[in-house]
């Protein structure tokens, strides 16, 4: 067959021609949340100061409840504290009163216990004028008697009768006798209707009694009497 019985190649475009650029197909729209948009150093760093943070916050929340932990324990061992100081203050002020009572009581046992002991001394110092008191007393108990004896000390005989001198009161025979044997202090005065005596061992005797009874008042039987 010869080369003029084969029909032509026919093309739509002659070769070697640019071909015509095909049309774009549509780009789907896409979400910029799925976008990519840190790179894997960036996202290390982001992922560190994540960590960072979150390791502060950790850290300051630590430390707050800490503190308040520590407050909080703090606060119980001073209440603590501070109850058992009231409780001591209270058991110190119970002390302290009873301690001030039982030296007010001393005192006032020591004071007895020296007037006990000065009662002799001081009815001595005043044997004079209560002699004379009761001296003048008789003289008007005696009245119209005619005879009226007094009887006491010798050392008081005189300064009685210098007391006694001039008087008006008793006209009868006034009849002033020193006895030895009665105590300083001590007066026996007797008329026809009547008699009165002094006798400071009485006295003595009443003060002892007295000071005995307040001091046995004033001290617990366990607590030692001071003796003067």
């Amino acid at each position: 067959m010869g080369a003029s019985s084969y029909p032509r190649y026919r093309f739509d475009h002659a070769f070697g021609a640019p071909a015509a650029a095909a049309a774009p197909e549509p780009a789907e729209a896409v979400d910029p949340l799925d976008l990519p948009s840190l790179s894997e150093r960036q996202h290390r760093a982001a992922l560190a100061a994540a960590q960072q943070a979150a390791q502060a916050e950790g850290l300051a929340l630590g430390r707050r409840e800490g503190e308040l932990a520590a407050c909080r324990r703090i606060e119980a061992e001073l209440s603590a504290t501070l109850d058992g100081l009231a409780q001591r203050m209270a058991g110190l002020d119970a002390g302290h009163a009873a301690l001030m009572e039982r030296l007010e009581a001393q005192g006032a046992c020591v004071l007895v216990a020296l007037v006990r002991r000065m009662a002799p001394r001081l009815l001595d110092r005043v044997a004079r004028d209560e002699v004379e008191r009761l001296a003048a007393d008789a003289l008007r108990a005696a009245g119209q008697a005619p005879l009226l004896t007094l009887r006491l000390h010798p050392s008081l005989c005189r300064p009685l009768e210098e007391r006694l001198a001039g008087q008006e009161v008793f006209k009868g025979r006034l009849d002033i006798q020193g006895d030895p044997a009665l105590a300083v202090g001590a007066l026996e005065a007797s008329w026809g209707a009547g008699s009165v005596r002094r006798d400071p061992a009485a006295f003595e005797a009443a003060v002892a009694e007295l000071a005995d009874r307040a001091i046995a008042a004033l001290h617990p039987p366990s607590d030692p009497i001071p003796s003067i």
